[in-house]
């Protein structure tokens, strides 16, 4: 057992380390655009390209529904909420009615 992890350590110490990453990607970490509820349009925010991670803040007292690309996330009051999204990639996030919120499409 302990030699299977050394082999594991080893190849990701390659992989990071000596091939420069080996073509890995970080995402979901960069803020492209950030919008607000004063942005909506009929509870609608809708962003220059289409949403594969985001970051959403509400200040609301209790968990809110944001749909992004389809899917319905509760989102918990006063924190940062930043989730990669699957579902059907689109460039709109709905928002609820009435709440103020700090939404960013992430890279």
């Amino acid at each position: 057992m302990i030699g299977r992890v050394i082999q594991l350590l080893e190849a990701l110490h390659k992989a990071f380390v000596t091939d420069k990453n080996a073509g890995v990607e970080l995402t979901g970490s960069k803020v492209e655009e950030q919008k607000t509820e004063t942005d909506a349009v009929a509870n609608v925010l809708t962003f220059s390209a289409n949403i594969s991670a985001i970051e959403i803040y509400h200040e609301d007292v209790t968990r809110q529904q944001f749909t992004v690309n389809g899917i319905t996330l509760n989102v918990p009051p006063k924190v940062g909420y930043r989730t990669p999204v699957g579902g059907t990639p689109a460039a709109t996030v709905t928002i609820p009615a009435g709440v103020s919120c700090i939404v960013g499409r992430l890279t």
